[in-house]
């Protein structure tokens, strides 16, 4: 009797587990999605090399296929920086281990000594390796550049 009472107060934790689970889950993925965009300013590679999976692939806004390598070189170019940016909105779905966050942003960024604006939407996906969340996807669209 003692087991069957355990057992039933117990169920609850059965369907109330996984949506915990969820919930944290997609505050990481939030997180490294911030982290991911505030690596630029600061060409912060370390970041940028925990949160791209070694598999990462992006297609940039020109149609480029572009590696995680290039992602790491690309931050370091000394004739364009981007300066800010900021999240104007985010959606995440999260299936088992692989979650879609979809995002839009303004940007800033400095071409040679030309101020550029913009503004861009992606899709990122994030798979959990291991029990670690890494980015292995992201297709970004440019929407405006003044």
């Amino acid at each position: 009797m003692k087991k069957l009472l355990t057992l039933i107060m117990s169920m609850p934790l059965f369907y109330i587990a996984p949506a915990l689970a969820q919930v944290d889950d997609s505050a990481v993925i939030k997180q490294m999605n911030t982290q991911w965009l505030q690596s630029y300013p600061k060409r912060d590679t370390a970041a940028l090399s925990r949160i791209l999976a070694n598999d990462f692939i992006m297609i940039s806004p020109t149609g480029k296929k572009l590696s995680k390598a290039d992602i790491l070189q690309n931050v370091l170019t000394p004739d364009q920086q981007i300066i800010n940016v900021s999240i104007d909105s985010t959606d995440l779905q999260i299936v088992n281990n692989v979650g879609l966050l979809t995002a839009y942003t303004s940007f800033v960024l400095k071409d040679k000594e030309k101020i550029i604006k913009g503004k861009n939407c992606y899709s990122d996906v994030y798979i959990k390796r291991k029990g670690t969340w890494v980015a292995i996807n992201a297709h970004v669209t440019l929407l405006e550049l003044k």
